[in-house]
């Protein structure tokens, strides 16, 4: 490829990738916030210094094309005359590449003898953005409403923190003491890998670090442009629908060309009134990082990778909005369905080839969303999001799929500890468990979710802000795998909670309520509740793979045992009753 030898090319590669990861341990290690310090909701990249990614998030991936974009849009407001060392940028426009504006990103240029030699980027989600209700606005309907949008400014200036920029953010957010650790917390990430790029510098040269780009980059294209090629030539289509406020159609066509990958999104809905639409860098993303899962997940990610792939992405759509369209929700709604239509494509067009292994049916898709806001029994204001995103992923060709297995558009990440959300907020968490028989019967069973209930406990009263995703759209199956279950949110009024937990933490069944249970739309207006108010919340689960009746009586009742699906699901889904003695086993199958 180039002028490095083989060995020396490695060392760096190997060492790049690990100041990617160093890079995110020190935002972890610095930051405050549970969606940095538990869920990892964040990415690090190493950019040359024209901007191309060769050292692609090492934690959220697909921040890491979103880093990708901002970075291009700071050069584009800055030029090289104006970027002096020390300097650092910030953004969180979600025109010029975030997943949505409650993801800012610190960028930073890395100079060598005054020689601009490349940059870091460290991406991470803030609790808020000074939105006219905490965390998002599901009730937006200009992008305006939904808090502070950066375009890209100095936000650090010859190594010198710009402190009225600070103060105006933490003035205009409503997490003030923990964002500002996290926002310190990515500048310390940037001076991280700085600190460690220029030890490679020192050691082996510029001219050798800039030859080691190149070849990592060359290396990526080539091998992903093979692998491409394995693909049988041809047009790969499919339809998804989002459910919100109406049902929104997906369409996405995916075409293979000898080398070259297109995904045509031509035919998906007009741009939404709510925050549900995606701009176009998320939906990029998501779909970089479903492209990546599917195709290669062995090679070095870096800007090469994504050489072969092409975008077909119409201006004011649902998944390529312009302003003002609201699009705070973007990285769980438009994207996250774009990355699921894309996914039923890919996997038509792996299923034609000798790639049919990769084959997978759909995740579990339809965010949830639940905040509760207030003042607590102290008289303390908080908001909490409830901790959810354990969904079950979809069967693939040759195995089931993931339980609790996360969503495929955001691979990487954890969900908060429920202990630490409760010490910090007056909420309580009854359970949060597997949730049984969700995941989509076939051949190969789809990955089961988790649901769990949750109320107020340290506030008597509080609003809540829910909102979710399709209720109503199933998970499709694959090959004749059937689909899996659908993502609820159902909510007991006045009920009778607190005298039960005085005994045991009781199941969502077993608490009586004079108005019964709501199953709740997916669109809602905030509601006031109270601390006898208990909320379920399921996640919905993967598709199934195959025609149930070819999954073997054994794997059936190693299910029933293990308690992931019930007598009542192997019979009637799967037609074998697990208590005859003939297919009654100990252990795991094979």
């Amino acid at each position: 490829m180039g002028n490095i030898d083989p060995v020396t090319l490695e060392i760096i590669q190997n060492r790049l990738i690990e100041i990617g990861r160093e890079g995110g341990y020190a935002l972890i290690r610095t930051g405050a916030s549970p969606g940095i310090v538990h869920t990892k909701d964040l990415g690090f990249n190493v950019s040359d210094a024209d901007g191309r990614s060769v050292v692609y998030s090492m934690w959220m991936p697909r921040h890491g094309t979103t880093l990708r974009f901002m970075l291009e849009s700071t050069r584009r407001r800055f030029p090289d005359s104006e970027i002096e060392p020390g300097d650092m940028f910030l953004t969180n426009n979600p025109h010029d590449g975030a997943l949505h504006n409650l993801d800012i990103a610190i960028i930073s240029p890395i100079h060598y003898h005054g020689e601009l030699i490349a940059w870091t980027g460290c991406a991470t989600h803030h609790l808020d953005i000074g939105a006219v209700t905490p965390g998002r606005a599901p009730q937006a309907t200009d992008w305006r409403q939904e808090g502070l949008i950066f375009p890209p400014i100095k936000f650090v200036e010859k190594g010198r923190l710009r402190e009225d920029l600070f103060e105006f953010f933490l003035t205009n957010v409503r997490a003030p003491q923990y964002q500002g650790l996290d926002l310190k917390g990515q500048i310390a990430a940037n001076n991280v890998g700085r600190e460690r790029l220029l030890q490679i510098v020192e050691r082996y040269g510029v001219d050798t670090l800039k030859a080691c780009f190149n070849d990592m980059i060359a290396i990526s294209e080539a091998k992903t442009r093979e692998r491409i090629r394995q693909l049988r030539p041809g047009r790969y289509e499919a339809t998804q629908y989002m459910q919100y406020d109406k049902m929104y159609a997906m369409k996405c066509a995916v075409v293979v060309d000898g080398d070259t990958l297109t995904f045509d999104f031509t035919g998906t809905e007009p741009q939404s009134l709510y925050m549900v639409n995606s701009a176009a860098p998320c939906t990029i993303a998501n779909v970089h990082n479903l492209f990546i899962c599917m195709l290669v997940p062995d090679l070095v990610i870096n800007e090469g990778c994504f050489r072969p792939l092409k975008f077909i992405l119409p201006e004011k759509t649902v998944l390529s909005c312009l302003a003002p369209a609201p699009c705070g929700a973007a990285s769980t709604a438009g994207s996250h369905k774009a990355a699921s239509v894309a996914l039923e494509a890919l996997s038509r067009a792996v299923l034609a080839s000798e790639q049919s292994w990769r084959a997978n049916a759909s995740w579990g898709m339809g965010t949830l969303d639940l905040t509760f806001t207030g003042t607590d029994d102290r008289g303390m204001p908080f908001f909490t999001r409830a901790q959810m995103g354990a969904r079950g992923g979809g069967a693939r060709s040759g195995k089931d799929g993931a339980d609790a297995g996360g969503v495929v558009h955001s691979t990487n990440q954890s969900i908060a500890n429920i202990e630490t959300m409760e010490r910090r907020n007056p909420v309580l968490y009854l359970y949060h468990r597997y949730r049984q028989d969700s995941g989509g019967a076939g051949r190969y069973r789809g990955g089961n979710s988790t649901e769990a209930a949750v109320k107020l406990h340290g506030a008597r009263e509080a609003q809540a802000i829910i909102w979710y995703l399709d209720r109503d759209v199933p998970n499709l199956g694959l090959n004749g795998g059937e689909a899996g279950a659908t993502a609820q949110i159902r909510v007991k009024r006045d009920t009778n909670v607190n005298s039960l937990l005085k005994a045991k933490a009781p199941s969502f069944e077993e608490i009586e309520a004079k108005g019964g249970e709501e199953l709740l739309p997916c669109q809602n207006s905030p509601m006031v509740i109270t601390d006898r108010d208990v909320f379920s919340m399921q996640e919905p689960a993967g598709g199934g793979f195959g025609a149930p009746s070819d999954r073997e009586a054994e794997r059936v009742a190693h299910d029933v045992e293990e308690g992931q699906i019930s007598v009542k699901e192997a019979v009637d889904k799967y037609d074998v009753d697990p208590q005859k003695p003939a297919i009654q086993f100990a252990g795991r199958p094979d």
